[in-house]
């Protein structure tokens, strides 16, 4: 008997706390709505002008602190970082620069489909090159080559479009990306 009537107020202790979670109130207390969805009457009705809601004043310096430089951009929607070595510190991230070609056509492809485009990896240094199992005479080590996906695009009709563009395309079809080179 004594465990039930434990569980019976721990029951009730929690039904409380959610009602006070549900609709925000204890039981027994009125609640006030916020000032905001307080119906006044119309201004027309007591003769009174309508209040402004009134506005903070703009401060000089944004409250998160100095603006980020902006990004460098390798065309309209990819940044240079998304072409740059992914390795752990082999490099220092660019030790080839893209190819503006590729990054054109690249940047054509996203505009075809007018959806992201994924780079998952662009230039290579020899040390990542080597760790991804890359070959030797990869294209990647030159700045000539990325591989890239279209979320909602199948791999076979992302490669044939690459390929109308002026790209040579390998695609993988069972990883769903395309490797694209110039």
């Amino acid at each position: 008997m004594k465990y039930k009537k434990t569980a019976l107020w721990i029951f009730l202790a929690a039904g409380s706390v959610g009602l006070v979670f549900i609709f925000g109130a204890v039981p027994g207390k009125s609640v006030v709505p916020p000032q905001a969805e307080i119906v006044q009457p119309a201004p027309e009705q007591t003769g009174q002008k309508p209040e402004l809601p009134q506005q903070e004043p703009e401060s000089a310096e944004p409250e998160s602190g100095p603006a980020a430089p902006a990004p460098e951009m390798a065309s309209a929607h990819f940044e240079m970082a998304e072409y740059r070595c992914d390795c752990a510190g082999l490099c220092d991230g660019w030790p080839a620069r893209m190819n503006p070609v590729l990054l054109e056509r690249i940047e054509a492809l996203r505009e075809y489909y007018g959806l992201p485009v994924v780079i998952t990896s662009g230039v290579r240094c020899e040390g990542r090159n080597t760790e991804v199992g890359g070959v030797a005479w990869s294209f990647h080590k030159r700045g000539d080559a990325a591989d890239l996906y279209c979320p909602g695009v199948a791999v076979g009709d992302l490669a044939q479009t690459a390929k109308d563009l002026g790209m040579n395309v390998l695609p993988y079809y069972a990883s769903g990306y395309i490797h694209v080179e110039v």
